[in-house]
């Protein structure tokens, strides 16, 4: 009887932990969709959250960590977003092309995936892991059918992943507009092989399938 209270007061305990990290994930979300991405301070979600700022470290003991946490919760949403666009294309390089614009698009459109994103861009932090294994499948489903030339897997992620964090940033700080990710990746098609005359059309047909999702 006491192993079983013993138990069940260890999963209690767990829960509350979990229900409390979950309520400043939803917290910094709401505070930074609300705030605009560059106005956004540990009080202000912390406020939101109804919890102290010891509290919040007892979670999170940094802004990074902070970060990949939001990041993972954006992540995992748009994940399923993605496998619904991805469902009926056969073409590893238009799934590539169509992961690109829409994972772009949904960064530029909102806040919160900006301000995420310009973190991760300051930080230095890794892209979340459901982004990574999106990315590979593709990547090793191209190379296994003779679309992309072989590559290393380290090099290509670098490349492709570094390529849309900067086309982000290019078009959310105003220095480009929005037909910018689709140009960043047709390069990056190029890199892996798929013939240049090919590349651009490739990444055109993904913004109208992207926007044709949308309306």
């Amino acid at each position: 009887m006491v192993k079983i209270n013993l138990e069940a007061r260890a999963l209690n305990a767990e829960l509350r932990r979990a229900k409390t990290r979950g309520k400043i994930i939803e917290a910094a979300s709401e505070v930074i969709a609300r705030k605009g991405p560059n106005n956004v301070t540990i009080e202000d979600i912390v406020s939101a959250a109804g919890v102290a700022r010891g509290t919040f470290y007892n979670y999170f003991q940094s802004t990074t960590e902070l970060v990949a946490a939001v990041a993972a919760e954006l992540a995992q949403s748009t994940d399923l977003e993605i496998e619904i666009q991805l469902q009926t294309l056969e073409d590893p390089a238009e799934e590539f092309a169509v992961f690109g614009v829409l994972m772009a698009s949904r960064v530029v459109g909102d806040p919160t995936r900006t301000w995420v994103n310009l973190q991760q861009d300051r930080l230095q932090t890794a892209p979340p892991s459901a982004f990574v294994r999106r990315f590979e499948m593709i990547l090793g489903r191209g190379v296994e059918t003779g679309r992309f030339r072989p590559i290393d897997p380290l090099a290509a992620r670098a490349l492709a992943l570094g390529s849309a964090r900067a086309a982000i940033r290019n078009i959310t700080s105003g220095q480009a507009g929005a037909a910018h990710a689709a140009d960043v990746l047709a390069l990056v098609l190029v890199a892996f092989g798929v013939p240049e005359a090919e590349a651009q059309p490739i990444c055109a047909r993904a913004i109208q399938v992207v926007r044709n999702a949308a309306a």
